[in-house]
């Protein structure tokens, strides 16, 4: 007993030896500016976005600069003025002055109010690549989604796999990445009235109309982002052929709950005094067909690298790091004082858009058919004529 309890007292001794409070150094001392921006080679305006980083304990958070004056510059020395969006906090360019051209390198100019200068490194604008095919399975998954609280979600769903084949002939690209949108397809019938029409509800009756109401047909869309992380592909590192097989493009659920659309419509009616009354009457919408847009990004060394760490901080670990940007250093630098933090990048990818209607998903298959690009469309909109990119679905 008396050498138990010699042991006991030994152990406890031994423990209360080792601990030691650890008070861990924080450098919170400064702020840091953050430079997003992407230049591809598509016709289309190229953003940037400039704000401030503040340290995780400060009492203020990040806001957006305004009043830079931000340019892109060419190999050729030329030199392309962005334009500043002051209430949406953004710098673009103006398709009618300025398109990126593949071959070209550009870099990211800006001089900030207080005479701070930062600039991005000099990056080649490389081929696009080429979606050779594109194919789809039936498959169950952990879906990432925003839930009706806003709050972040993760839930084992039955969806569409999606795969690209891709060819390339630049040994420069490294990787790729795509951004994809689910775009939503419905219609549904509208009744117009005389009282609808007294009371200047929008869209004119049908011609010809048989009856004093007049249904008509509304055609309707609108975008769903599916990226909750960034979808790289593998390396390019195949010296024998530069083509990717079954490259995995996205996945989305089919359950349309994780896509709500409601309807509003109005109804009008003359009341028991006379008078016009209008009401508001929301619904879910009801048969859809869908479109899956994807643009796939050829990738530098820079950008590849850039992607790959803000995944590995963005892996899903009951975890998220606030913001992202602050977490990682890109190609950004400033010019006039070295030590002064600048984070984000300036990616500079040649990009390929392509559209598909998604049509039968039997046999654990999902078909997608080649449509015209719908990477102009707006995010939403509302028609009572039919659109190009329709066509299919009536076929």
């Amino acid at each position: 007993m008396k050498v138990r309890f010699i042991i006991l007292v030994l152990l406890i001794l031994v423990h209360a030896g080792c601990r030691e409070e650890f008070n861990p150094f924080l450098d919170t001392q400064m702020s840091a500016v953050v430079i997003e921006g992407l230049l591809t080679n598509l016709r289309e305006p190229y953003e940037v976005r400039i704000s401030r980083a503040t340290p995780f304990d400060s009492a203020t958070n990040g806001a957006n600069i305004p009043g830079a004056i931000v340019s892109i510059k060419d190999d050729l020395g030329n030199s392309y003025i962005m334009h500043e969006e002051p209430l949406l906090g953004y710098y673009h360019t103006d398709t009618s002055e300025f398109v990126a051209e593949s071959g070209r390198s550009y870099a990211l100019h800006i001089e900030l109010a207080g005479g701070d200068i930062y600039e991005s490194s000099v990056q080649k604008l490389l081929s696009p690549a080429i979606i050779d095919s594109i194919h789809g399975i039936i498959t169950a998954r952990e879906f990432w989604y925003i839930d009706q609280l806003g709050e972040i979600a993760f839930k084992t769903v039955i969806g569409a796999e999606t795969f690209l084949d891709i060819s390339y002939d630049s040994d420069s690209i490294i990787q790729f990445r795509s951004d994809n949108i689910l775009i939503k397809c419905y219609t549904y019938m509208d009744m117009y009235t005389p009282e609808m029409e007294l009371a200047g509800v929008p869209y004119p009756p049908p011609r010809n109309c048989p009856g004093a109401v007049c249904p008509y047909k509304i055609y309707n869309w609108k975008k769903f982002n599916l990226n909750t992380e960034t979808d790289l592909s593998a390396t390019t590192d195949n010296f024998i052929s530069k083509e990717i097989k079954d490259n995995s493009a996205c996945f989305f659920p089919l359950d349309s709950c994780f896509f709500p659309i409601i309807l509003v419509t109005d109804s009008c009616t003359l009341n028991m005094q006379g008078n016009m009354v209008c009401t508001e009457i929301r619904q879910p919408s009801g048969p859809e067909g869908e479109i899956l847009e994807t643009k796939l990004y050829a990738l530098n060394r820079m950008s590849s690298v850039y992607y790959t760490e803000l995944n590995e901080q963005l892996s899903y670990e009951g975890k998220l790091f606030d913001p992202v940007a602050v977490q990682l250093e890109g190609n950004i630098k400033c010019v006039n004082d070295p030590n002064k933090l600048a984070l984000g990048l300036f990616e500079v990818s040649s990009c390929v858009t392509r559209s598909y209607w998604l049509r039968s998903m039997g046999d654990g298959l999902v078909t997608y058919v080649p449509i015209e690009s719908t990477s102009g469309l707006a995010d939403s909109g509302s028609s009572k004529y039919i659109q190009d990119f329709w066509q299919l679905l009536f076929e």
